[in-house]
């Protein structure tokens, strides 16, 4: 093809209307996610946030099983008793909601870290940026955070499940009504 030839197929790619683009980034997003999964996760603890957990237990062993087939996941809250069946002294990955200044042991996150082959959390409290392998940083990114506090745990918790892998349904809002824009968008009928 010649140079002129593909000049003008690029300027007649099909342009993507809002609402395609959008699935195509939400496609992109879920790949993004999948490829965050750890290979060969059997055993998952979540240590719950005691701000307030916005995902109920039950969903989230739903979406954790769903991006972990073979996985049994336990919880854990943040003092470190469980909920539920037991965790087992060692797991696969470790899920860490714990928000920031929520009471815990001095060393407690050593301790689940040393449980765990692979540790995904927040960075609340001592050491865990040093000590986890994936971490989601609050301060780092505080420009796309909400300020409600509801909306914030909403947001972290999301963004600390998509670092361990595990993808959540899309929430948002309903797209705005295009009805009367996309007669006026389509091209004219041509008369035969």
């Amino acid at each position: 093809m010649s140079q002129t030839q593909s000049k003008g197929a690029e300027a007649s790619a099909p342009a993507f209307d809002t609402e395609s683009e959008s699935f195509l980034n939400l496609l992109a997003d879920q790949e993004r996610v999948r490829s965050q999964r750890v290979s060969g996760v059997r055993t998952v603890l979540v240590v719950l946030s005691s701000k307030g957990m916005v995902y109920d237990m039950e969903s989230l062993r739903q979406k954790i099983v769903l991006a972990y087939p073979e996985a049994a996941v336990f919880f854990r809250t943040t003092s470190g008793q469980s909920v539920g069946v037991a965790s087992p002294n060692r797991v696969d990955l470790l899920i860490d909601l714990t928000s920031p200044r929520s009471r815990q042991g001095w060393f407690y996150a050593r301790k689940l870290r040393g449980m765990a082959r692979h540790a995904v959390g927040r960075n609340a409290g001592l050491f865990r940026k040093a000590i986890f392998d994936r971490i989601f940083d609050e301060k780092a990114a505080k420009a796309s955070v909400p300020a409600d506090q509801l909306d914030r745990e909403r947001y972290v918790q999301r963004q600390v499940l998509e670092l361990a892998g595990v993808a959540l349904a899309q929430m948002g809002d309903t797209p705005p009504d295009r009805g009367q824009k996309i007669a006026l968008e389509l091209p004219p009928m041509k008369r035969l």
